[in-house]
């Protein structure tokens, strides 16, 4: 009797066919949903890391442009406080004495080679 059960397993049968390609199908259904998400996690971690080169990007450009904003407000404060002075007519006579030797009526400008001041003919 037991060489009639062992007999019995080794042929196969259309049942074990049945659950044969019934788990080849599952395995291959399986695969396919594996690979689905692979891709799709593929596509979406992708689109992350894209996303963020290009916000680390764009937060480079606004630290720089923050930087040439801040030295362009230096500047302009500068500006404003040259254009100020320049309104004031005791530093603009001052400013005409000194670099372009201005002088009133009857004054004698002497110029001496320790002088500082830039000559004429450079500006």
């Amino acid at each position: 009797m037991a060489s009639n059960v062992n007999s019995e397993r080794s042929k196969p049968t259309s049942v074990d066919s049945k659950i044969k390609k019934i788990r080849t199908a599952r395995l291959h259904r399986f695969y396919m949903i594996i690979g689905i998400f692979l891709v799709l996690a593929g596509i979406f971690g992708f689109q992350i890391i894209h996303t963020h080169y290009q916000r680390v990007s764009v937060d480079q450009r606004i630290q720089a442009s923050k930087t040439h904003y801040n030295t362009a407000k230096a500047e302009n404060k500068s500006l404003g406080l040259q254009v100020k002075q320049l309104n004031n007519s005791d530093y603009l006579q001052k400013l005409l004495r000194e670099k372009y030797y201005y002088s009133k009526s009857g004054e004698i400008i002497y110029s001496l080679p320790s002088d500082h001041s830039s000559d004429v003919s450079q500006n």
